[in-house]
């Protein structure tokens, strides 16, 4: 019988109350991905190598996505602020970058100034204007103040609801486990040693590395966003990062996962 599962998944995750305006000495690490938006292809020009260069040169403490990151910044992803370059301003003869900081909300928290160049070849004029953009951080007294905690708000919530279009076929909507799967092995006890999914009828099976079944992900409509089976809690992917967030009456911080898919 033919039926359609809706899953309608409003995630409102962790608003951000701060008694005063959020700054950079909020955060103690900075994250620069391997490609910004406008290049065609990773590190293109070197910029990206650029940009950490410059964020470890001048006191902060930089790292490509990809690099073997802190304990800490591994367990809290809101530790830092990760970076964007921006060309939109660029004309005919100038070249002009502007350098962004958003934190894991992607709420931007600051933007340099407009770096130019009129150099013509695109590497050069890249790098001019990139290291004028970067004057704006350079001049920065940055120390990071853990003080400065970022709170959720208690009133964000996790909303799963799920309609069928036959009432008969409720409960055929349940996703079967195959018979390797014991499913009172599971547990959501996270650490971070790495996780492998392994594609299942309705999603996926998360183990580790014993191996043993860690959670059961069921898949929605939404790209890299999961329900977790049998908990309040979705595992979603952002920023190339995947997270695992629960709520089961009383709000628990984001977890970042290591998932190989």
């Amino acid at each position: 019988m033919f039926k359609k599962v809706i899953f309608t998944i409003t995630i409102v995750l962790f608003s951000v109350h701060i008694s005063a305006q959020k700054s950079i000495n909020d955060y103690k690490y900075i994250i620069v991905p391997k490609q910004f938006k406008f290049s065609k292809s990773d590190d293109q020009y070197q910029l990206n190598s650029l940009v950490k260069f410059l964020f470890n040169k001048y006191g902060y403490e930089a790292y490509f996505i990809d690099d073997q990151l802190p304990d800490d910044l591994k367990k809290d992803r809101c530790l830092a602020l990760t970076s964007d370059v921006s060309k939109d301003k660029s004309g005919m003869f100038k070249t002009k970058l502007e350098i962004i900081l958003a934190d894991c909300y992607n709420n931007v928290v600051m933007t340099s100034k407009i770096g130019e160049s009129r150099l013509k070849q695109y590497d050069r004029a890249y790098s001019q204007a990139l290291r004028d953009a970067f004057e704006t951080f350079q001049d920065l007294e940055y120390s990071y103040e853990p003080n400065n905690v970022l709170t959720p708000n208690e009133n964000n919530k996790i909303e799963i609801s799920e309609q069928t279009k036959e009432a008969e076929a409720r409960s055929e909507a349940k996703v079967e486990l195959s018979d390797d799967v014991i499913e009172e092995s599971t547990s959501t006890e996270l650490n971070n040693d790495i996780y492998y999914a392994q594609s299942k009828k309705g999603g996926y099976q998360i183990v580790d590395s014993e191996p043993k079944v860690v959670m059961f992900l069921l898949a929605t409509a939404a790209s890299d966003v999961f329900i977790v089976k049998g908990k309040s809690a979705i595992v979603y992917k952002e920023d190339g990062f995947w997270y695992y967030s629960e709520n089961n009456g009383e709000l628990k911080e984001t977890k970042s996962l290591n998932i190989k898919f």
